[in-house]
């Protein structure tokens, strides 16, 4: 899509405008570029908020998982989870990656977020990572960004 969005038109995800309205953007903004510091074997944990049936080119279990060792060039792990499910222990995580969060409300995003900060582990969302895979992660937060 940035590649046909002229330069002067907004750009940004949904992913990330959930970020904004829902989650802690500058700390989500800050779990993509810790993506620059994965190193091989490194776990990371994929969030999906609800429970829908996954497909064969689902975004969280296939497309992200796909982008990530792609642009990292590491061989990393993937562990995933799903609706009310989120880990108590996140210790054995390099990274969490979570959904926009559609289905989830503003506490429980929150709750989960500032458990994985507790735990000293990054955190981002969707539409921050596949931006930063993508090289248009300063395009896509600028519409965001407090001034």
């Amino acid at each position: 899509v940035a590649e046909i969005v002229p330069q002067d038109v907004a750009l940004t995800t949904f992913s990330m405008l959930f970020s904004r309205q829902k989650g802690n953007f500058e700390q989500q903004m800050s779990g993509a570029l810790d993506c620059k510091n994965l190193k091989d074997d490194d776990t990371i944990l994929i969030v999906e908020g609800c429970s829908h049936r996954q497909t064969c080119d689902d975004i969280g279990r296939v497309k992200i998982p796909a982008l990530m060792q792609k642009y990292t060039s590491k061989k990393l792990n993937f562990e995933f989870c799903s609706g009310g499910d989120f880990p108590d222990d996140l210790s054995r995580y390099a990274l969490v990656v979570h959904c926009g969060g559609c289905v989830l409300n503003k506490k429980e995003i929150r709750r989960r977020l500032e458990l994985c900060e507790a735990a000293g582990i990054p955190a981002t969302n969707y539409g921050m990572v596949i931006s930063l895979a993508q090289g248009v992660l300063e395009r896509t937060a600028a519409p965001l960004l407090k001034k």
